[in-house]
């Protein structure tokens, strides 16, 4: 028994102790809870346990843990209060995210969007879910971490680079994180490369591209982040489903192309690698990808002329000679997207590059693949044969004038903000006829 002064001062002692005690030991339980929900909410089941994520937890744990101990008791209580809330905040996030897609910060974004951007509720027409993309898990020599980003899987993988599929640490989102294989780290015009697509992607305005949302190097690897898409690249949809057989569906691809290229090529930017595999096919629409030998039309310096990279059945005929590659360029390999999509395959398909070559200057398309587009839409057919002239002074000069050339069937709107918006819904409900 503690009796007098002294005992009860000391029971009070104790009490005190105890409830410090208390207070701590919540404020541990209440953070690391809240650590959980905020990296399962934004991974796969189980993602959060890993090895590096639980050594992480436990340092930064034991850490506060110690900093508890020597804290004032008020100091203690409001941390304790504080991180109540964040708990309740937490456990909103997770809910939400398990539900429906929650888009990135746009502050990397410009603050004006092209005039025939997508709107938001074209953008989230697909967020009932989260984007589901297929992933591998991770092999041993892989990261787990780039700049930041916890990687939960691997996208896909090539000879030069890799596609992870990431989440921020403490955020909720996933996104799409590229980077260079480390083996090819001192390829030097493949280094500059990657970092042009970068320097691109952060130019262009996002209408049916896809958005770049963060770029680095970390530990001398250079990584590009950019928003998850619920989709596949056009060449395997045509692979595994076949050719597109909506007229609207097929309107739609070609019109969100050419609003695509519209924001480009206001950059002054040429693509000069327009291929099925380079458009994204998703819920909400086709994205334009891989900027990474993009020239600047103006002849500096990611301008090249001549035989220069590309697709050799979506290069224009210039781009085979000492001309200037132009954003007629482009053009030209629109129209060899749209015929493909129709038709299965490039126009100037053949059996050897030379014979490509030869169709591409001289002999023409393939009757076939050009009727294919007739069958579907006259209208677009004679787009398409225009953007085919082998002159590029006689194709749209560029993505507004393809637009133009698109939409001169459907008589005039009023202002130019009606225009958009016309635009717009033609390629919205256009695309909800794909089956994909």
């Amino acid at each position: 028994m503690l009796d007098g002064p002294d005992g009860r001062a000391q029971a009070d002692g104790i009490l005190f102790l105890a409830e410090v005690f208390a207070t701590l030991v919540a404020w541990l339980l209440l953070w690391l809870r809240t650590q959980h929900n905020l990296m399962a909410s934004g991974g796969p089941a189980g993602a959060w346990t890993t090895l590096s994520d639980r050594r992480r937890l436990a340092a930064l744990f034991a850490l506060r843990a110690v900093l508890g101990l020597f804290a004032p008791a008020g100091l203690l209580l409001a941390a304790l209060l504080f991180q109540a809330v964040a708990f309740v905040t937490s456990r909103r996030v997770r809910s939400g995210a398990s539900s429906a897609a929650r888009p990135l910060p746009p502050a990397t974004q410009p603050a004006q969007l092209a005039p025939y951007a997508p709107t938001q509720a074209d953008r989230g027409a697909s967020a009932g879910a989260a984007p589901q993309v297929a992933y591998q898990e991770l092999r041993p020599h892989e990261p787990r971490t780039i700049g930041g980003y916890h990687l939960l899987g691997r996208i896909g993988a090539g000879g030069m680079g890799t596609v992870y599929l990431a989440r921020r640490e403490g955020a909720a989102t996933q996104v799409a994180l590229k980077t260079i294989n480390p083996e090819l780290l001192d390829h030097n015009e493949l280094l500059r490369r990657f970092e042009r697509e970068a320097e691109v992607l952060a130019m262009v305005s996002g209408a049916y591209t896809a958005r770049v949302l963060d770029s680095g190097v970390d530990a001398g690897r250079p990584y590009l982040v950019m928003e998850l898409l619920d989709g596949r690249p056009l060449d395997v949809h045509l692979r595994e489903q076949g050719p597109i057989r909506s007229p609207e569906a097929l309107r739609a691809l070609a019109l969100a192309l050419a609003v695509a290229l519209s924001g480009v090529h206001r950059l002054g930017l040429v693509h000069r690698d327009l291929k099925p595999a380079n458009i994204m096919l998703t819920t909400a629409g086709p994205r334009l990808l891989d900027f990474g030998i993009a020239s600047i039309v103006d002849g500096t310096r990611l301008t090249r002329t001549g035989g220069g990279p590309g697709t050799l059945t979506y290069m224009a005929p210039e781009q085979f000679g000492d001309e200037r590659v132009s954003t007629a360029a482009d053009i030209w390999a629109w129209a060899c997207c749209v015929v493909c999509a129709a038709h299965g395959t490039s126009p100037f398909t053949a059996t050897s590059a030379g014979a490509v070559i030869r169709r591409i200057v001289d002999t023409g398309p393939e009757p076939a693949a050009l009727a294919a587009v007739q069958a579907l839409d006259p209208a677009l057919a004679a787009a398409v044969a225009r953007a085919l002239t082998v002159d590029p002074t006689g194709r749209p000069t560029h993505g507004t004038a393809l637009i133009e050339l698109l939409t001169a069937h459907q008589g005039p709107n009023h202002t130019p903000t009606e225009a958009a918006a016309a635009l717009r819904d033609q390629i919205t409900q256009g695309w909800r006829t794909l089956a994909l």
